[in-house]
């Protein structure tokens, strides 16, 4: 008998009730009593009852497991199997999960000040470069050095490819978060950070799409790379730039609507068609199309417009996401079912990488902040804001994990890194906005014209309450 359709989406309903609660009690617990963003007590939440932990015990024989491990069919020897899939969640989750996710980076564009971000894009590349360089190098050999990825082809260096891809990600809600709670958001640090994140993400995505399309080809030439990175660099300017030329009259058509709902309806509905071009037209994450026509629309009547009901959307739509995410960390993946040897091997790469994600973002946004006319104290500010990995490092894990890039037991080591960085930024970066200018004295008289930060109050921890 056909089961009902009706019930199914009631099961899902029920499954995606789940989600959000937990995700939502996780993220306040984190906020309000560990003062660390709600981000981590999400993706614990979906660590916790994902099919790998408490959602795949059954229950007194009769109830659960409450979330299953989807499975295919495959041809092994000529033989039809039916194994476990690389998407450890089911569909119509992973659907609602990536919807969340070009959502997000759809209201990072319009969150982002085009007028700030043109203003420092000097120091910020900078910044920016030496933090995508350096990391992406460290993640790359790290992987090849505890054997999860090898030079003996260029499949073989895929999975290293993309940790590097991983480690280049700066979260540039998280920072923003942060330094808008210590109120920091328009000191010289804070804006270089804030765009050199921005670039970092870019350049990040980029380095995705390269990756991505060896992957997909399976052999890289130097036309090839040119290629990909000539139509990741031409889509996401062409769209920022013809975005832009053209994003008033897009906002004077949106906002001559009336109806209830209708400019955030549009706004999210342009969003939605800009991420589907970007990877059916281009090959390319679909969220380099939101987040670009985000950035778009960022200096536009609409941007004010849509901003408090986007972040209505987000506050609805990003535990799932997050929870989800969460849900597909298997850690008894870590050393697979061969070996205590692979086993240590796995732990000691997470605690490698996770050293390494701190020390790359220090050292490789901390230096040339150096020479970009911050002092010591200014560029260790500019480091520690870079460090954070947060939601982008993971919506490229989970871009590797559900293509078959890499595998659980990598993911669950660049769940491990994004935690530790992401954990660590916030405790770092309120302690280091205290004290002086971060300027070197030549320069400050040049940019202390539009931030008398001294008569500032001290920053104090974020208490998490509204």
């Amino acid at each position: 008998m056909t089961e009902n359709p009706l019930e199914i989406v009631a099961e899902l309903i029920l499954l995606l009730a789940l989600i959000l609660i937990a995700a939502k009690i996780g993220g306040e617990i984190f906020e309000r009593y560990l003062h660390v963003p709600a981000v981590l007590g999400e993706l614990f939440s979906g660590i916790i009852i994902s099919p790998f932990a408490l959602g795949g015990i059954r229950f007194f024989d009769r109830f659960g497991p409450l979330f299953h491990i989807p499975t295919e069919l495959e041809v092994h020897g000529g033989i039809l199997e039916t194994v476990e899939s690389t998407l450890p969640v089911e569909p119509q989750i992973f659907f609602v999960a990536q919807l969340a996710a070009v959502i997000l980076l759809f209201e990072a564009g319009l969150e982002t000040n085009r007028a700030q971000f043109l203003r420092w894009i000097r120091p910020a590349s900078g910044v920016a470069l030496g933090g995508v360089v350096v990391p992406f190098l460290l993640g790359f050999f790290g992987t090849i050095m505890f054997g999860f990825a090898s030079l003996d082809s260029i499949n073989d260096a895929v999975p290293a490819l993309f940790v590097g891809a991983i480690m280049t990600a700066t979260s540039v809600g998280i920072t923003a978060r942060v330094l808008a709670d210590i109120r920091r958001l328009d000191s010289p640090e804070g804006v270089t950070v804030l765009a050199a994140a921005v670039i970092d993400d870019v350049l990040g995505i980029i380095i995705l799409a390269v990756v991505v399309g060896i992957a997909d080809e399976g052999t890289i030439t130097a036309s090839s790379i040119l290629v990909i990175f000539a139509k990741a660099v031409g889509f996401w300017l062409g769209l920022t730039i013809i975005g832009s030329l053209l994003a008033n009259r897009i906002s004077r058509v949106v906002l001559w609507f009336k109806g209830a709902g209708a400019h955030i309806g549009i706004a999210i509905g342009l969003a939605f068609l800009a991420a589907g071009v970007a990877e059916i037209g281009f090959g390319l994450a679909m969220i380099i199309g939101s987040y670009s026509l985000g950035l778009a629309l960022s200096a536009t009547d609409l941007k004010h417009e849509i901003e408090g009901p986007m972040r209505q959307v987000n506050n609805f739509l990003m535990p799932m996401f997050f929870g989800v995410i969460g849900m597909q960390a298997d850690f008894s993946a870590f050393g697979g079912d061969e070996s205590e040897a692979t086993l240590l091997t796995a732990i000691g790469f997470a605690v490698v990488l996770s050293l390494f994600g701190i020390v790359s973002k220090l050292g490789g946004a901390g230096l040339p902040a150096l020479f970009v006319g911050f002092n010591r104290t200014g560029a260790w500010r500019v480091a520690v804001g870079m460090l954070p990995r947060g939601e982008v490092a993971l919506i490229v894990a989970g871009i590797g994990l559900t293509s078959g890039v890499i595998g659980r037991d990598v993911f669950g080591v660049a769940i491990v890194m994004t935690i530790v960085t992401t954990v660590m930024a916030p405790v770092l970066l309120v302690p280091a906005f205290r004290g002086g200018s971060g300027l070197r004295e030549d320069d400050e008289p040049e940019e202390s014209e539009s931030e008398p930060l001294a008569a500032e109050p001290e920053p104090t921890l974020p208490s998490g309450e509204d």
